[in-house]
């Protein structure tokens, strides 16, 4: 009898371990710097005039954040660039750029190289949610002027498509994209919440997304999430280079996020997307008969705290 009472009694604290909810949270500590590196590999695919036009991207970069306060579990910190890539293959051959080289003839590699190390200003929620991005364009500021051999009309060409990959809005978006995994309430094991998040680079979007608790470990916390990709404002036209555009896209995200229990930084994130839809450009001074192209996208995405 006292043998059977053990086992049960051990039955229940075990079942007692595996339903004890836990707070997944960041915990991060003033003064401490936190490093991420990004790998992203993007495939476009575009159907124009019939010709399919395909386009390989992939930009590495890393940064790092310092927490300079902590006030109500907001943490204010100072992110930062510690280098930048950017390779793409396109009909028309491939071209790399990279904040390490030295030319001055590569005006993009040369901007990536006067964004290192100039630092712009986030407060980040314990859950990961961005509630303010400041100073951005510090990362570009008197960058184009050193480039004469531009006309002005060029600069703000690039000054335009620079700022929509990563102005303030659309780093919000990126940088909430992998931090806001966080659930709202201790989960346990199997338990399930939702995240939204609003997107802006290039184009409005949104993602609801389902995030799942799917294994602890002594040291992680391993996270798995799906969600929902979709432009917003459909009917709306942007300005873009001139040309007013619009986008209807849909598609899905998977993801898979190993967090630091003790910090509640992420140290390892996957992150697959497919999307897909079109873009329309209406009829314009450039193009006066307009266009829709078909696209489909697929991106893969590595992070690491490394």
């Amino acid at each position: 009898m006292k043998i059977i009472f053990s086992f049960l009694l051990s039955v229940f604290v075990c079942f007692s371990c595996l339903s004890q909810t836990q707070k997944i949270e960041l915990k991060l500590t003033k003064g401490q710097t936190y490093t991420q590196k990004t790998v992203a590999n993007t495939i476009v695919k575009q159907t124009m005039n019939g010709q399919a036009i395909n386009i390989d991207m992939t930009i590495t970069g890393q940064m790092k954040y310092v927490v300079t306060d902590d006030i109500a579990g907001i943490y204010s910190m100072d992110v930062s660039y510690v280098n930048l890539s950017m390779k793409i293959v396109h009909p028309g051959g491939e071209s790399t750029f990279d904040s390490e080289k030295n030319d001055e003839k590569d005006i993009l590699s040369s901007v990536f190289g006067m964004m290192k190390n100039k630092s712009f200003q986030i407060k980040m929620t314990k859950a990961g949610k961005i509630t303010e991005v400041k100073n951005v364009e510090a990362l570009y500021a008197g960058v184009f002027e050193k480039f004469p051999q531009l006309t002005a009309e060029q600069k703000e060409q690039m000054r335009s498509k620079i700022m929509q990959s990563y102005g303030d809005k659309a780093f919000k978006g990126n940088l909430e994209m992998l931090s806001a995994v966080f659930p709202d309430r201790a989960v346990a094991k199997g338990d399930t919440w939702n995240v939204k998040t609003e997107l802006e680079a290039g184009m409005s979007a949104t993602l609801d997304g389902v995030y799942k608790l799917d294994e602890i470990t002594a040291t992680e916390f391993v996270v798995s999430g799906a969600s929902m990709f979709a432009t917003k404002n459909k009917d709306v036209y942007t300005e873009t280079n001139g040309m007013p555009i619009k986008y209807n896209l849909a598609g899905t995200m998977n993801s898979v996020i190993k967090i630091d229990k003790n910090t509640g930084w992420i140290i390892e994130g996957k992150i697959n997307q497919n999307i897909k839809g079109s873009m329309e450009i209406k009829a314009n001074d450039k193009m006066p008969e307009g266009v829709t192209i078909p696209m489909e996208m697929t991106s893969d995405m590595v992070f690491t705290d490394k």
